[in-house]
């Protein structure tokens, strides 16, 4: 028989987790929202275990100059670098992403490490797979109710 391939479930595990890898990037590289008042880094967005890592490069901007705010569905980045001398310009960078629904903002981190910001954005626990277990009966505990 021509054309039959034997059926390889790593493979369906390896082209879902492809599909949602690309899926998520899509999602976040198409936000019509995004605003930049300088020129804006790229987003490096990451599906974890448990929720989606986003990674902003930062490169030059301390820490200390960045705010991250928090409002409804909205994630706010901003970094004012204050220029060195007599010169008042500042150097401005804000973004404005819209967070999915099934991420949990009130769990969101922050860390900063050679000039990258990663945030780690977790599932809502209503959304995160759980077990049910399964309530049996012992057979011995059965009664039969009829007639006397």
């Amino acid at each position: 028989m021509f054309g039959l391939t034997r059926w390889n479930s790593f493979d369906d595990v390896f082209n879902f987790q492809r599909e949602m890898d690309r899926m998520f990037n899509q999602f976040w590289n198409e936000l019509p929202t995004r605003t930049a008042s300088t020129s804006s880094p790229s987003l490096q967005v990451t599906a974890i275990d448990d929720g989606w890592r986003v990674d902003v490069p930062l490169p030059g901007i301390d820490p200390k100059d960045v705010a991250l705010e928090v409002a409804g569905n909205n994630l706010s980045i901003r970094a004012e670098v204050p220029s060195e001398g007599t010169d008042k310009n500042v150097a401005r960078y804000e973004q404005t992403l819209v967070v999915p629904q099934f991420l949990d903002l009130e769990k969101l981190t922050a860390s900063h490490r050679h000039g990258m910001l990663r945030l780690t954005l977790p599932l809502k626990d209503s959304v995160k797979p759980r077990r049910v277990e399964i309530e049996t009966e012992a057979e011995g505990h059965k009664q039969l109710m009829g007639a006397r």
